[in-house]
């Protein structure tokens, strides 16, 4: 994948999606608070809360585009994280479906260096487990993570069980490799409950890693991460 600039990637996937739909599109948006933002086990606001919201438009035939931003806190100049995506999903059978998604990372104001890189990512979600829950297996590829030039890949499995109508206990196992991670790289893990409550969708997970606390300034520390969010 070339390094383009972002408002020619954006803008053009953007414009591909909606040009090759028919079909009527669905707006749809989320606001939400975090005591602790975790990307992959690692904190990305030294431990502390934050503020998260997304905007998104999907089509009647399985694709999708939006944009994502959190602040952030790595003790230096950074303070904000804006994603912007494109993707789409699709059934492969009864029981078998699929996400392809591209995502690009930017860090707006972020002086002490240039972080903005791109991703893609492949799920395969199987829910043929009746009431034994869904699985989902994942792969994300970048080939310059965090503008380092060198490659970052990642693999995860998701498991997720309704407890009851509104509450899932839900899984989660990943691994980060790469050029990016050579020499330390890691697991992650979590365990915990989502549901609805109000209007409010709600979650509560335990999580733990194996990532050299030196690597990472403290913030990988295992964690107890509450989350409250609402879609309009």
């Amino acid at each position: 994948m070339q390094d383009l600039p972002l408002k020619r990637v954006f803008t053009g996937l953007t414009l591909a999606l909606v040009i090759s739909s028919t079909q009527a599109a669905e707006v749809s948006g989320t606001v939400g608070f975090t005591n602790d933002y975790r990307f992959r086990g690692i904190s990305q606001t030294s431990g502390d809360a934050a503020i998260q919201g997304s905007l998104d438009v999907a089509f009647e035939n399985g694709a999708y585009a939006g944009m994502w931003g959190s602040n952030v806190d790595w003790g230096d100049d950074a303070n904000i994280e804006i994603d912007y995506y494109v993707g789409f999903s699709n059934d492969i059978s009864d029981d078998l479906s699929y996400d392809a998604f591209f995502a690009y990372y930017t860090y707006p104001g972020y002086e002490s260096a240039d972080g903005d890189y791109a991703e893609v990512s492949f799920t395969l979600l199987y829910s043929g487990l009746n009431d034994l829950g869904d699985i989902a297996a994942t792969f994300a590829y970048s080939n310059d993570y965090f503008n380092s030039g060198d490659d970052s890949k990642y693999i995860a499995l998701d498991y997720s069980y309704g407890v009851t109508e509104n509450i899932s206990l839900d899984l989660h196992a990943g691994h980060s490799f790469g050029a990016a991670w050579d020499g330390y790289g890691y697991e992650d893990y979590s365990i915990g409950l989502s549901g609805s409550l109000a209007g409010l969708d709600l979650a509560v997970n335990y999580l733990s890693n194996t990532l050299d606390v030196a690597k990472t300034n403290d913030s990988d520390d295992n964690t107890v991460v509450f989350s409250v969010s609402r879609s309009f």
